[in-house]
């Protein structure tokens, strides 16, 4: 069985029944070039399409076969044969995906159980240490200033920090066993703090839950329940004072 032979039938063939290759291409529901890579003996036939090309050009499959016209009593043996192939083929293909969907739903599993034994272990956490002197305002005024400490662990993602965020000027937040849990919003450096220790929660702590803050925590901006607010520098200062907060903030 030679290709060139093949394709050489195919394009007589075509002609003789006054077909373009776009034509039998139509046919065959496939492309033009597909045809032509055949009749020049660039390719093959899939044995799929054996059968329809053997109907459209009005031969046999062995013709196709032998690259020849050959008369072939056996023709209906070919076809069945064909067939059988055609139905071997796909059920094996059809196995080959099914094995390489189980290999990847383990894979997957697999992948699951590592990432949460590494999520337990703190495999994405990042240590942070920060201590510095902030500006505490009030009514647009600066009236003092007080010192943070933060330690803790902020996620590698940059979604969230847990840890020490102690503020000198508020009490409750240096408690030794006091800790924060920020939560930034998307692509933003809008935030949600929270404090919690033993016995007391949230806005016990005397800080309202809306902040500004940076995710390397290397600057901030919030309001105490007191109405004064501690920033870093007047500008962010000033935009915290300006945060409605009679409407929640939302944390995705």
């Amino acid at each position: 069985m030679r290709q060139t032979d093949t394709g050489a039938l195919i394009a007589q063939l075509r002609k003789e029944q006054g077909l373009t290759q776009k034509q039998l291409a139509e046919q065959l529901h496939i492309s033009d070039r597909t045809i032509s890579k055949w009749e020049r003996g660039a390719g093959f036939p899939d044995v799929s399409l054996l059968e329809p090309l053997a109907d459209a050009l009005h031969c046999s499959v062995v013709s196709l076969l032998e690259g020849r016209l050959v008369e072939e009593p056996a023709e209906i043996d070919v076809r069945s044969a064909l067939a059988v192939l055609i139905r071997e083929s796909r059920s094996a293909l059809r196995r080959d995906w099914i094995r390489r969907f189980g290999i990847l739903c383990c894979l997957l599993m697999a992948g699951f159980v590592i990432f949460g034994i590494l999520d337990r272990s703190g495999a994405f956490l990042q240590k942070v240490e920060r201590a510095y002197t902030v500006e505490i305002w009030q009514g647009g005024e600066k009236i003092g200033e007080t010192a943070v400490t933060i330690s803790g662990e902020r996620s590698i993602w940059g979604r969230s920090y847990v840890g020490r965020f102690a503020i000198d000027a508020v009490e409750k937040t240096c408690r030794e066993r006091m800790q924060a849990m920020i939560r930034w919003e998307k692509k933003s450096n809008c935030a949600n703090i929270t404090f919690a220790e033993p016995g007391f929660f949230g806005a016990q702590a005397g800080i309202e839950h809306f902040l500004y803050c940076d995710r390397e925590l290397n600057w901030f901006a919030l309001s105490l329940e007191d109405g004064r607010i501690i920033a870093s520098d007047q500008g962010w200062a000033q935009l915290q004072a300006l945060r409605p907060y009679e409407y929640p903030v939302y944390v995705n």
